[in-house]
Formats: structure tokens, C-alpha cells, sequence
């Protein structure tokens, strides 16, 4: 593991940086405790950097707090990964429901993430993050604060779910980038039911590529 060499601005960065990509491209079945000391030499930063670069990571769900233990990242079951997407499911069709209102400009923004996660195939994480960028966008569109926030709260375990999934399926990302493309296509149509059946094949095939039922 190569480590690194940030200027003293930057620790906190890098360290978080670091720490939010190695949770992402964790199994998701398995869990772990984080060590400050060894993050800090993995990262080539300190304890200090580590600690606020944690205490991020822990304001967005992504590890757990124990005192004289460290930060845990919990698993994730195939139970689990049904209740997000069902979820999610409940969300995002209720976001795209005032589909007739929806300004061209926002549908546009949906579209620009697509391009750039194209962009971005052979970067599992990377392409992750600008899918949940595309489907925070979604609910965003919505205009209810309380359920943004609480899709904001999936986040971290949807970054594992994604990320695995785009690694180990055959052209996950291709599939990914075509069910996303059927989602605009429908916004653009002003077609609540094409939203509506874009957006649950598009969860019904997450659910087959990573828990296979």
C-alpha cells in the first residue's frame, strides 16, 4: 500500500479521502474496526487529521464511534440492501410524482451527471458518487427537505452497494448508464408512469447485480 506525502493544509483531506474510498471498496457482509495509528501512517498524515477526517466520516453515516475501540464500519446484509432500495424506491418515485412541473433545467442537470459517469466507468468509486449524485438530484426535485435529508442518510452504505456491484458485475456501468438515460428519457416525456416503471427496473435490476435475487 503506497503512502502518502500531503502538505500540512491538506491532511485532513487526504486522510478522509483515503478512509471514505477504503470503506467503499469493502465487502459489504463484512465489518471492521478503523485504528487511528495505522490510518495515520497509512495515509502519511497524523492522529490529528485522522481524528477530523473520522469525525466527518461519522456525521455522514459512513463509520460508528466506540469508546476503546475506534471507528467501526458495520456490514451490510442482503436484508439490508432490500430495505434501501425499497426505500429508495418509495423516494424517488414520489420526488419525479410533480414530473409536469419540472423545469427543463433540472432534467438537464440529470443529464450532464450521466455524461460524466461515462466518463468515469473504470472508476467503480468515483462513478458511484455521480450516481448518487444523479439520484440525490432526483429527490432534490421533489422539494421535500425531510426526504432529501433522509436519502442523504443512505449514502454511505449505498456508496458500498454501488461500488461492489459496478466492480464484480459483467458491464454493470453500461447497465447503470442505460437504465439512468430511460429515467431522463421519461422526465423529459413528462411521463409520470415511464418515471415511475424507469425507476423501479432500474432498482430491481441493483438488487439482482448485488445480492442476485
Amino acid at each position: 500500500m503506497i503512502q502518502m506525502t500531503p502538505t500540512a493544509q491538506s491532511q485532513p483531506e487526504v486522510a478522509y479521502q483515503w478512509m471514505k474510498s477504503y470503506i467503499a471498496a469493502l465487502p459489504r457482509e463484512e465489518e471492521t474496526f478503523l485504528n487511528e495509528g495505522v490510518l495515520a501512517k497509512t495515509t502519511g498524515t497524523s492522529r490529528t487529521p485522522v481524528r477530523e477526517a473520522l469525525l466527518r466520516l461519522e456525521a455522514e453515516g459512513f463509520v460508528k464511534r466506540i469508546p476503546h475501540k475506534g471507528a467501526y464500519v458495520p456490514p451490510i446484509s442482503d436484508p439490508d440492501v432490500r430495505a434501501i432500495l425499497q426505500a429508495r424506491s418509495v423516494v424517488e418515485k414520489w420526488a419525479v410524482s410533480a414530473v409536469e412541473t419540472m423545469l427543463d433545467a433540472q432534467i438537464d442537470a440529470f443529464q450532464r451527471v450521466i455524461d460524466q459517469q461515462q466518463e468515469a466507468r473504470d472508476d467503480p468509486a468515483r462513478f458511484i458518487e455521480l450516481d448518487t449524485e444523479f439520484h440525490t438530484l432526483m429527490v432534490r426535485a421533489g422539494g421535500n427537505p425531510v426526504l432529501a435529508d433522509f436519502y442523504a442518510s443512505l449514502r454511505q452504505k449505498q456508496l458500498r452497494i454501488g461500488v461492489k456491484a459496478v466492480s464484480q458485475a459483467t458491464d454493470r456501468a453500461g447497465d447503470v448508464l442505460r437504465e439512468h438515460q430511460l429515467i431522463v428519457d421519461a422526465l423529459r416525456s413528462r411521463s409520470l408512469d415511464k418515471a415511475h416503471k424507469a425507476i423501479d427496473a432500474h432498482l430491481d435490476s441493483t438488487r439482482l447485480a448485488v445480492i442476485g435475487y
